[in-house]
């Protein structure tokens, strides 16, 4: 899963792929971002099978943006990447409005970040679609949560809430897509837990399990580094790791070169 971020603010790759900055616009029209659409066809031609499109950074010090505004910045990439064909196309939002325009327009994933906050009502919108819903478990609004010593215990508890709800609203659950959450209100240990006993999780449910892990903070603090070379080398070690521990679905910055390793790890995994 590539990612593309369509935003002047992202942690990783913040205004690489945004034009301009349209937040004070006051017209509905969608904003045409040449500079995303073309680093959509690099991912793509870098091996990536989902490209992952978001509007609004999940950095915790952003400002949040309405619906309306994160729609005229990825409206036109979405399209743009619904054309290309053969390809998954995931939108990531947290807003029903913008994931309903999106689903309508042809993607196949909501990637929802706060989908552990109010799944039924994300769930009603996309079970009208031929589509996957990916739940990441977010604490930021837990504070207690910092307190927590196991934390992918908890995780799999709310996983559990999550398919128990799914069933009462009958949403085919084979179309959830878990992701643990890591840098979504937790601390750099308990993200390093979590990620070291991601299999757990990867066991525990049939669903797949997405390894998010690309360029976050946690690596930073894990390998003493926040340059460029250093959180894109510690990603590819998750990877490969996570490959190893069962995740299915790879969330990265840099499609070719998480890609080849990958294939080693099949290789050495025999998978």
């Amino acid at each position: 899963m590539g990612i593309l971020n369509v935003t002047p603010n992202s942690f990783s790759d913040g205004g690489k792929f945004f034009d301009q900055d349209i937040t004070e616009q006051r017209s509905e029209a969608i904003t045409a971002q040449p500079k995303a659409v073309q680093h959509l066809r690099e991912l793509v031609d870098g091996g990536g099978i989902i490209i992952d499109i978001g509007g609004e950074s999940t950095n915790p010090k952003a400002i949040e943006i309405d619906a309306s505004t994160e729609w005229r910045r990825i409206g036109n990439v979405l399209k743009a990447a619904v054309a290309v064909g053969d390809i998954f196309v995931s939108v990531d939002t947290y807003h029903v409005e913008v994931a309903r325009k999106a689903l309508e327009h042809g993607v196949n994933i909501v990637n929802d970040v706060c989908c552990t906050w109010h799944f039924r009502e994300m769930a009603t919108i996309v079970k009208d679609f031929d589509a996957h819903l990916i739940v990441t478990h977010n604490a930021r609004n837990d504070k207690n949560f910092l307190q927590i010593n196991n934390p992918v215990s908890k995780i799999i508890s709310e996983f559990e809430k999550i398919l128990d709800e799914a069933i009462r609203i009958n949403f085919d659950v084979k179309r959830i897509i878990f992701d643990p959450g890591i840098g979504f209100g937790k601390t750099p240990q308990q993200n390093l837990e979590i990620f070291r006993t991601i299999g757990k999780i990867c066991s525990k449910f049939p669903n797949l399990v997405v390894c998010a892990t690309s360029k976050k903070s946690f690596l930073a603090t894990a390998a003493n580094g926040d340059d460029r070379k250093t959180l894109s080398s510690a990603t590819i070690a998750t990877t490969m790791e996570g490959f190893r521990q069962g995740c299915k679905i790879f969330r990265v910055h840099e499609v070719a070169e998480n890609l080849a390793v990958l294939k080693f790890a099949q290789k050495l995994y025999e998978r």
